[in-house]
């Protein structure tokens, strides 16, 4: 599955992929993982190579190109460290930005999976809030909203499907206080409205 980023980040991408002073068999061999990038796309193994030859802006290009393709784990190996390996790095909030968002990734990919939904919405939301806060001025910052948006709704559902599995299965007041901590900690969502409305029709004298 492709996920698509916006294509500012690709734009802003392709501009810190220069000048990284690398010698010529190392340009070769860049130039070599480039063209394999654009023909296969991420291929795991991939990830030795390009850490081996320790440009960061490889290491950006390719773990952008591995979260377009659903390639996770790789990019965390891509750029988990990035700041520590290399000394004052070009843009490391664009790192930390495509690290946030493999679990934000991670969360769109659980769709129907309530608890694993929840689990990567919550690593998703204290990822992206850390990056606004590490990095107020990044270019990047302006995606942060709306996928927070995203993730309050998601999991506010989340949460409302597993309310109403345990109401299903003849927990209705356990089920019940799940849907009123819906309504109390997701109170602009979709699903808070519809918690609520259960709530009233349901519960009310």
């Amino acid at each position: 599955m492709r996920m698509m980023l916006p294509l500012f980040i690709a734009v802003t991408l392709t501009g810190c992929a220069t000048g990284s002073g690398q010698g010529p068999a190392s340009n070769s061999q860049t130039v070599d993982i480039r063209a394999k990038l654009s023909l296969s796309g991420c291929e795991p193994q991939l990830a030795d190579k390009v850490l081996a030859l320790e440009s960061p802006s490889l290491e950006q290009e390719a773990a952008f190109q591995c979260l377009q393709d659903g390639q996770l784990a790789t990019v965390e190996r891509l750029l988990t460290g990035y700041l520590e390996r290399h000394d004052n790095p070009p843009s490391p909030d664009y790192s930390v930005y495509l690290l946030a968002l493999t679990d934000f990734v991670r969360f769109e990919l659980a769709e129907g999976d309530a608890p694993a939904q929840l689990s990567a919405g919550r690593k998703a939301h204290d990822q992206l809030v850390a990056f606004v806060r590490a990095y107020p001025e990044s270019a990047y910052r302006a995606e942060v909203a709306p996928r927070l948006e995203a993730l309050h709704e998601g999991m506010a559902r989340a949460e409302y499907r597993l309310a109403m599995t345990e109401i299903e299965k003849g927990r209705r007041e356990m089920g019940a206080s799940r849907l009123r901590y819906v309504v109390r900690e997701y109170p602009r969502s979709a699903a808070s409205v519809d918690a609520r409305r259960w709530l009233e029709q349901r519960l009310t004298p």
